[in-house]
């Protein structure tokens, strides 16, 4: 596809626009929930969201495969194969969404009440909306196909400002709904309705792009249902694992400790994942990439793709971490009320593991890209099972600092081991060279930012909003102006000048 690698750097800039957006929304909307809900009735909310997190695995990998298969058919432009892929997946995901909403419905009835909520009308609100977030998983199997799959049509920088302007209007309603007195429920179905638009513009918009494609269920056929289930299979195991690292740690939390502890330890966990989604901007576009790189047979050319994003994004990654354990306290301090001030040693401990874990992201792409997401698979559930091991370990004793050791140190000792171990026999390359080229960059990275972060709150306390902005500035000035001289290569730098020059 001509102008793939321009396109690949489009995406990733515009996901970058979008999460940095984003998060100053997060930045502003959090202690403005937090404040008007409390925590105990801001942690009923975040256990119900991340309840309904775990009904998206009758996805079954499914979304990870239509990614792969139509990457790969849009590379030999054979819209035939594109229409087969998106009208199966289609029937198979009318019959996923029911079964989601009809689980939803039996897990708010069978199962919500062990939830430690003190507050029975608290719990009602709760469950109730819960019964509203089924309606929502459930439309978006519905519309998954053809109006969620701009990302396999290497149109991220599409899909990223749609979510952008998701987000923004979802917020200003649910902004609005808590100044009026509105409860969880009526967020619950504000999210419903926003999600449901924009699927439907983005429906709209991949059908403008590409008017070959045809809604025709007719199209569907079972050699089709074969291929993508062959490839799902593997992906709806991942999908489970990461549910597991990623979605467990509030609601392990709302069963073992309390509804407040969840609310309290939600905030940080947030912000890591948003850290997360900014490596993850480079990661979503990769795949369908290197899937294409992998039909023209260019193994050589996808292992220089694999190390440069490593070196990029390890760089990347503990600057993060130094940030984070940093002005964590301040942080807290600025943003939230005073009984959220644990969430700064949640921050501290997760941003230790999110250093060594979130360059492998890269990995889970390539990985992905030649079909070789097995291992992946095979790695997060070895860190699924440690996870749970250490929370059923550590949250009695420890509580909120409990369950962040379960998720950072299977973390740290996984990604330094078996994961790149792994990756390097698949990619034929040095396993040393690999663990080298992640730590050479995020010691460098350590070395600068650790020193100028020390000075310059030496020098201007981040004890008020100015000072902490002014802060972060320095920091990332800085340790950006380093990077991009020391670490970023002459190649990626005057492709940075003239991406930039040209807009």
């Amino acid at each position: 596809m001509p102008g793939l690698g321009k396109q690949f750097l489009r995406n990733v800039y515009t996901s970058w626009l979008g999460y940095a957006i984003r998060a100053v929304v997060a930045f502003l909307f959090v202690p403005y929930v937090t404040t008007v809900l409390g925590d105990s009735r801001y942690g009923v909310w975040v256990i119900i969201f991340q309840t309904i997190n775990y009904f998206s695995l009758l996805d079954i990998g499914m979304s990870s495969a239509i990614t792969r298969y139509v990457s790969k058919f849009l590379s030999k432009r054979d819209f035939g194969g594109i229409n087969r892929v998106l009208n199966t997946s289609n029937l198979a995901y009318l019959a996923l969404g029911s079964l989601a909403l009809a689980g939803v419905y039996l897990f708010t009835v069978l199962f919500f009440d062990y939830f430690k909520i003190g507050d029975p009308a608290l719990a009602e609100e709760g469950r109730k909306a819960l019964l509203v977030l089924g309606l929502f998983i459930a439309c978006s199997f519905y519309l998954l196909p053809f109006g969620n799959t701009l990302v396999a049509f290497q149109r991220q920088d599409i899909a990223a400002g749609l979510k952008l302007v998701e987000e923004l209007v979802r917020t200003a309603i649910m902004v609005w709904l808590l100044s009026q007195g509105y409860g969880l429920l009526s967020l619950a179905l504000s999210l419903v309705a926003v999600s449901l638009a924009r699927h439907l513009v983005a429906l709209v918009w991949l059908k403008k792009l590409y008017p070959q494609l045809r809604f025709a269920p007719r199209l569907a056929n079972a050699a089709t249902a074969t291929m993508l289930l062959g490839y799902s299979k593997i992906s709806f195991g991942i999908t489970v694992a990461w549910l597991v690292i990623f979605n467990t740690d509030v609601f392990l939390l709302g069963l073992l400790n309390s509804a407040a502890a969840a609310g309290i330890y939600y905030p940080g966990a947030q912000l890591l994942l948003h850290f997360r989604n900014l490596v993850n901007s480079i990661g979503t576009p990769l795949i369908p990439a290197i899937s294409h790189l992998d039909a023209t047979a260019s193994r050589s050319r996808i292992n220089e793709v694999y190390f440069k994003g490593l070196r990029y994004t390890s760089y990347l990654s503990f600057l993060l971490a130094v940030g984070l354990i940093a002005y964590a306290r301040s942080f807290v301090g600025l943003w939230l009320a005073p009984e959220f001030a644990e969430t700064a040693v949640v921050i501290i401990v997760l941003a230790v593991g999110a250093a060594v874990f979130l360059p492998q992201i890269i990995g889970n792409s390539v990985l992905f890209g030649i079909e070789k997401h097995r291992y992946v698979l095979y790695v997060l559930a070895v860190e699924a099972v440690a996870k749970i091991i250490l929370a059923l370990i550590l949250v009695g004793k420890y509580g909120l600092l409990g369950m962040a050791l379960a998720s950072a140190i299977p973390q740290v000792v996984i990604y330094l081991s078996l994961f790149p171990w792994l990756l390097a026999r698949q990619l034929q390359i040095s396993f040393v060279r690999l663990v080298w080229c992640e730590l050479k960059s995020g010691l460098a990275a350590v070395m600068v930012a650790v020193p100028i972060s020390i000075l310059v709150r030496h020098l201007l306390p981040p004890d008020t909003w100015a000072g902490f902005a002014i802060n972060i500035a320095v920091v990332v000035l800085i340790t950006g102006a380093i990077g991009y001289r020391f670490v970023l290569r002459p190649d990626d730098r005057l492709r940075v000048i003239e991406f930039f020059y040209r807009r």
